[in-house]
């Protein structure tokens, strides 16, 4: 396939609006739970508690808690089931993978003396943050057809750019287009050598106004998204405990995320033009570094608290498109299928970080109960470059729309000699002021786990839910939808005391 450099990552502004960039940012930032079963079985409130490979990954301060060397690694089926609604048409669709979700393990040195550094410990451990293997399907009426798409990124455009010469391809053009005039150049001559939008004068070369070639409406509209995909967190921790009373903790992260997803969106109307298919296959692969810093403090035998600090996480993100386009009608049946992979230049994602307080009571061997309350502000989330237009709207959109949101996690557990029973709830804000656009995630969790002494084996299932719309101008549709989402997640932990 052919590849065209366009410069400038703003040209994919032409496909996302600053809202939907700015939702594509925010799955980036991780809001759910992961883990191993243990610390999904009680909802992640484990701030204060550590001891586990994943509850570091809030308070690093937490693998002090070991009292052992401890590996594990852990087993996860994920399912995602989404409901929609797209102009009073409902429907359905969903996914289930199976992955290994966290793998890692900590080396304990315990101290010579009762006072000073009693003991510390260093760890390395691997959890998926996400998981977007994910699939929405919209189908309903709309009074918007797809070919405004075309016709807001051709208006302005010379009509002998989008006219192909002598001895020109397609994919020759759409090269051309992307690597000297700009994506809505591009876009414009799908629409146009596919017969979705005309020229109003096409015998001036120099025709800048375009017309609509689906008719009236209304139009019959489905559309299609599959994404596959993971996010992962690869952190290297540090931690002491002084005076067997205070434990301080840092970790190192280096985070990677990759994402595919297609685009399928379909028309029918009365038209010339009848019926259009337009895919788009969006590939995102992104790097970046993030630290954080903990501390515990065994207050009392029973009581602890904790509070851990996480930084911003800087990533380093680039796509990639290709782009298919069929259109049929009286008289007309396009395929423009350029087979070239356009290639955007890489930009900068800075997510933003988060503080997080927690408290526990430990009843002796008998259980526990935990609570942990996180508060991130997401107007910190920033795009650069900042002298990019496309990324300053996107940094002015989340100025004046997303606001700061707080993470409760309350998590309990009941030890029956060998057995361990558990249980957790969270409820995590939503990251914009206005909730119709993303509303609140609520789930809970419950979780077993038995000792056989030095092999523990746990297992977990995890459910959350979140509404949230859904803009398909990655469709071209320019329309959005209603999403109810719901992830459930089974869990199995295998770990072992060395």
């Amino acid at each position: 396939m052919k590849k065209a450099i366009i410069i400038g990552a703003l040209a994919l502004g032409a496909l996302f609006s600053s809202a939907q960039s700015v939702q594509e940012g925010l799955t980036y930032t991780p809001q759910d739970i992961y883990g191993t079963a243990r610390f999904r079985a009680l909802s992640g409130a484990m701030g204060s508690l550590g001891g586990d490979l994943s509850a570091i990954g809030v308070n690093p301060a937490g693998s002090t808690v070991f009292a052992n060397n401890y590996v594990s690694l852990s087993l996860n089926v994920f399912n995602q089931d989404a409901d929609t609604d797209y102009f009073g048409s409902t429907s359905n669709d969903g996914s289930t993978d199976v992955t290994i979700n966290q793998v890692g393990g900590v080396l304990v040195f315990e101290g010579n003396n009762e006072s000073g550094v009693t003991k510390f410990s260093l760890g390395i451990n691997y959890d998926a943050l996400r998981n977007y293997d994910t699939r929405l399907f919209f189908n309903g009426v709309s009074d918007t057809s797809i070919s405004q798409y075309f016709l807001n990124n051709a208006n302005g455009i010379t009509l002998d750019n989008l006219q192909l010469q002598n001895g020109e391809t397609v994919s020759g053009l759409y090269r051309f287009l992307g690597e000297n005039v700009g994506f809505d150049a591009q876009q414009a001559f799908l629409g146009y050598e596919a017969f979705i939008i005309n020229a109003v004068d096409d015998t001036d070369p120099n025709n800048i106004d375009y017309v609509s070639n689906t008719g009236n409406g209304p139009y019959n509209q489905t559309y299609f998204e599959d994404s596959n995909g993971y996010q992962n967190k690869t952190s290297f921790n540090g931690a002491l405990e002084i005076d067997n009373k205070f434990s301080l903790g840092l970790n190192v992260n280096i985070h990677y995320l990759f994402n595919e997803k297609f685009t399928r969106a379909t028309e029918n109307s009365n038209g010339n033009v009848s019926r259009t298919r337009f895919d788009n296959v969006l590939r995102t692969d992104g790097s970046g570094v993030s630290f954080q810093l903990g501390t515990i403090a065994k207050v009392t035998k029973q009581f602890r608290l904790g509070l851990s600090y996480e930084s911003p996480t800087w990533y380093t993100i680039e796509d990639n498109l290709v782009q298919e386009i069929e259109a049929s009608g009286a008289n007309i049946n396009a395929i423009v299928a350029p087979r070239v992979e356009n290639l955007f230049a890489p930009y900068d994602l800075r997510l933003p970080g988060s503080w997080t307080a927690s408290a526990s009571y430990v009843f002796g061997k008998k259980g526990l109960i935990s609570l942990d309350y996180g508060i991130r502000d997401y107007t910190n989330m920033k795009f650069s470059p900042e002298n990019d237009f496309i990324f300053s709207q996107n940094n002015q959109f989340i100025s004046n729309n997303l606001d700061t949101a707080t993470t409760l996690r309350i998590g309990g557990e009941y030890r029956v000699k060998n057995w361990s029973l558990r249980g957790g709830y969270r409820m995590i804000d939503s990251p914009y002021k206005d909730k119709s656009i993303m509303d609140d995630l609520t789930g809970y969790s419950l979780g077993l786990g038995y000792s056989w002494g030095n092999t523990v084996l746990d297992l977990s299932y995890d459910y959350s839910e979140q509404d949230f719309s859904q803009n398909l101008a990655s469709g071209g549709l320019d329309t959005s939808g209603n999403v109810q989402n719901s992830l459930t997640n089974i869990v199995l932990t295998l770990g072992f005391n060395l």
